[in-house]
Parts: C-alpha cells; structure tokens; sequence
C-alpha cells in the first residue's frame, strides 16, 4: 500500500501557478512589444519610430503588470488556510 501523509502541504496551490503563468505572459508579451528593428541610417531622424506609444508606454504597462501579478500570485493564499 502507498502511504500519504495528510500534513504535507504545498507552499502554492493551482491557483498560484496559474497566476504565475499569466504574469509571465504578461512579461513576455511587454518584452516583444518592446522590440523593433534596426536603423539603417542612424543619422536619419527615426524618433518617430523609436519613440512611438507601443514601445514607450504599452509595454512598460505589460511589463510592469506582469512583475505585480507575479508578486501577487507569490503572496496569495486562499481565506480557507
């Protein structure tokens, strides 16, 4: 027969590693939001391009929004417990 112990617990539950797993993708998405292509004249003025919305602000958002539902996700533990 196979013993189990009743007492041993995880220190995260499914819950946990779900939200973990959408931090990450939140982190990815923000880090592939954040790349761009290359100059091929770095003395033509492409500020337009490199200063744009998507990679200034939407991804700081992903990235930034992934890092706090990680450290959620590590903090969170059900009510029941």
């Amino acid at each position: 027969m196979k013993e189990t112990n009743k007492n041993s617990k995880f220190a995260f539950t499914k819950n946990n590693y779900i939200l973990l797993g959408v931090g990450v993708l939140f982190i990815i998405i923000g880090y592939f939001l954040m790349q761009g292509g290359g100059s091929d004249n770095p003395l033509n003025d492409t500020s337009e391009e490199i200063f744009s919305f998507r990679r200034i602000t939407l991804s700081v958002i992903f990235c930034i929004s992934g890092f706090i539902i990680n450290i959620f996700a590590i903090l969170y533990s059900p009510k029941g417990e």
